[in-house]
């Protein structure tokens, strides 16, 4: 599941949790409500020329934040782009894959949930 940066809302927060000034929030409602234990978060980063090979989450779920740059995405058998901001959602059981063929590196949140 691809949830696309721009069918976010913009939220303007003034003075959040008691602090000074703004800030902007973009919430990723479809990424709640799931439970379980984080058992890996890492910033990373793909390599021209690299991938995440197509693989299967069992027992888990993943979700892939793009922070920057365009990445080729297989999800559950559809090919897709994803474009920094874009967020993926791989639940148990479903397939996923990351092929950066950029010039560029491209950076991702990834972060796995175990059930």
């Amino acid at each position: 599941m691809i949830v696309r940066a721009e069918t976010l809302t913009a939220q303007t927060m003034e003075k959040p949790r008691g602090g000074t000034g703004t800030a902007v929030r973009m919430a990723y409602e479809a990424a709640c409500g799931f439970k379980g234990e984080i058992t890996n978060m890492a910033m990373m980063s793909l390599n021209p020329g690299s991938s995440i090979g197509y693989h299967q989450h069992v027992g888990d779920m993943e979700l892939y934040l793009m922070l920057d740059g365009t990445a080729k995405t297989e999800d559950n058998g559809t090919e897709d782009v994803l474009n920094a901001g874009d967020l993926m959602i791989t639940r148990d059981g479903e397939w996923h894959s990351l092929i950066n063929d950029s010039d560029s590196p491209v950076s991702f949140l990834a972060v796995i949930i175990k059930h």
